[in-house]
Formats: structure tokens, C-alpha cells, sequence
């Protein structure tokens, strides 16, 4: 499973741990801002097909920054390293990158299995809305293996 996730233009250097879904569908974030979260039904790294998905915080307010803060910064040709738990990396370049309103987040594209294999990135974006304490928003990159 993937324990470490980079991106050296961003200066991103992150652990990451396994979360699931919950009930709802909606995918767990690890508590502490600066660790990345793998959904433990997601294809792993280096897979033949499917979609590794790895979710971040863009901050907190008791702790700062997140670990993807800059992550809507990445542009089509950047590159994403993700390391296994056995010491093996695979590299991505990014595709595209998409922010959707959370109301409308094509959840069944970016966790589909029935793709060929990829990276996808998730974290927050748009407004802060303080009313809810949420970003209205979700930024989504999309990768494909090297």
C-alpha cells in the first residue's frame, strides 16, 4: 500500500495513510492536516487498472496549512511520486487538473476502478463558506502512470 506521496515542484514530501468510506460514500481525511489519506478500496500503486486515490487537507484551523495546500497549483505535465510500503515508487504526470462544487463532485468518475490505471488527488478548494466550517469546493487531479 502507498506510505509516502511527492511532489517535488510543490515541495510536498507526505505520509500516507489507509482511510475508507464511510456509509455515506463520503471518503475520510486523516485527522492531522499534514498526513494524506489512501481509500483502502482504491487500486494501489504500480496497479494494471483503477484509480489510486489519495485525499489531503488544504488546512485546518487549529494546525495550518495541509498537506495538499498548494495542490491546485499543479499543472498537465507535473509529476507525482508515490512510494509502497516496500520501498518501490511509482511516477505520474499529471492530465488535468478540475475543481468541482462539492454538491455536484462526480464521486462515481473520480473512485471508478474500471479505468485504466491513474492517480487521482482530492483535497478542498473554492470559497470557505463559515457558516459550515467547509470549503465549497473540491480540487481533483488527475495523473497517469509514466
Amino acid at each position: 500500500m502507498p506510505v509516502r506521496v511527492r511532489i517535488a515542484r510543490l515541495h510536498i514530501d507526505a505520509a500516507v495513510v489507509p482511510v475508507a468510506a464511510d456509509r455515506n460514500g463520503a471518503l475520510a481525511v486523516p485527522d492531522d492536516p499534514l498526513v494524506t489519506g489512501w481509500w483502502n478500496a482504491s487500486a494501489r500503486p504500480g496497479a494494471q487498472s483503477g484509480s489510486v486515490v489519495i485525499d489531503g487537507h488544504v488546512d485546518s484551523a487549529t494546525s495550518g496549512l495541509g498537506a495538499f495546500f498548494s495542490l491546485g497549483q499543479l499543472s498537465p505535465g507535473d509529476h507525482v511520486a508515490v512510494s509502497n510500503s516496500t520501498g518501490e515508487s511509482s511516477s505520474y504526470q499529471v492530465v488535468a487538473r478540475r475543481r468541482y462544487a462539492k454538491t455536484v463532485l462526480p464521486a462515481t468518475e473520480i473512485f471508478s476502478q474500471a479505468v485504466s490505471p491513474r492517480l487521482v488527488l482530492v483535497t478542498c478548494g473554492g470559497a470557505f463558506d463559515r457558516d459550515t466550517g467547509s470549503y465549497l469546493d473540491n480540487v481533483v487531479i488527475y495523473a497517469t502512470p509514466m
